[in-house]
């Protein structure tokens, strides 16, 4: 005899249940482009209509996990010889406690999974996400709320985790290409084989982007994007957001393919 499947709920109906239990689970990843790109979106993406998921370039995958892969294990000092002493682990996954929020009822729970964690020889840690790129203007007020999000996980986890704390620092470490070098060949024991191919590295420094730790203002912000993700109707949507534009022009289209269906169903009823 099998077990009849069990439909698993929509993320309307997840969202309906969180607003009910009063604590709002969010992704921090989705405070940072998603929250300022465009309101509708953000709300669609709690409220059951998040953006499709775009392909993210491979390249990119493997340089990031490289740059883990080599530093994990060093010295902090690597990094920013300003930094306090200690040792870059791989990041974990985290989920905080229900966390109050000012100007509203509901609580916050984040949820995700850090880059890398810095532990401090004394005392304390550090958050910080790896970048492959130069640091912009503004880089660390869009991805600070990202690290803020996961220092409070990690300093108040939800359960039965230790709290690792205080984090006492927050940052980004940037590794902008620099220029391209060629790397010398290995030597060939046999004569027979073929010469191996030249290889290449692009060469890079390690910039470190500090990012100023303010909670009040952080929880204010959320605050804000937790009355946004929970109002009843959808915002309006930026002027400039192609996936709203998208949907817009491909709703009426959606909506007769949908009837269409309903009536060939009907007439194979009958």
């Amino acid at each position: 005899m099998t077990t009849p499947k069990t439909n698993r709920p929509t993320t309307a109906q997840r969202r309906q249940a969180d607003i009910a239990e009063g604590v709002i689970k969010l992704s921090p990843s989705s405070l940072t482009f998603l929250h300022d790109e465009c309101s509708a979106c953000f709300w669609h993406h709690y409220n059951g209509r998040p953006r499709p998921a775009t392909a993210f370039p491979k390249v990119f995958g493997a340089l990031d996990n490289a740059q883990k892969d080599f530093f994990v294990g060093h010295s902090t000092k690597d990094i920013k010889k300003s930094l306090p002493a200690g040792v870059i682990e791989r990041g974990k996954r985290v989920r905080s406690e229900a966390i109050a929020l000012p100007g509203t009822a509901y609580r916050v729970q984040f949820g995700g999974e850090t880059d890398t964690i810095l532990k401090f020889s004394r005392a304390g840690y550090g958050v910080c996400d790896f970048k492959t790129s130069s640091p912009g203007e503004g880089a660390s007020e869009l991805y600070g709320r990202q690290l803020h999000a996961y220092a409070i996980a990690l300093e108040r986890p939800s359960g039965d985790a230790l709290p690792l704390a205080p984090v006492s620092r927050l940052g980004l470490i940037c590794f902008p290409p620099d220029d391209m070098i060629e790397l010398p060949t290995r030597a060939t024991t046999r004569a027979t084989k073929p010469a191996a191919l030249k290889r290449y590295a692009y060469r890079t420094s390690a910039v470190w982007v500090e990012v100023e730790r303010n909670d009040e203002a952080f929880l204010n912000f959320v605050a804000d994007a937790v009355k946004l993700i929970t109002r009843p109707t959808m915002p309006r949507s930026a002027p400039n957001c192609g996936w709203c534009r998208w949907t817009r022009m491909t709703a009426p289209l959606l909506e007769q393919t949908s009837s269409d269906a309903l009536a060939h169903t009907s007439i194979d009823a009958a």
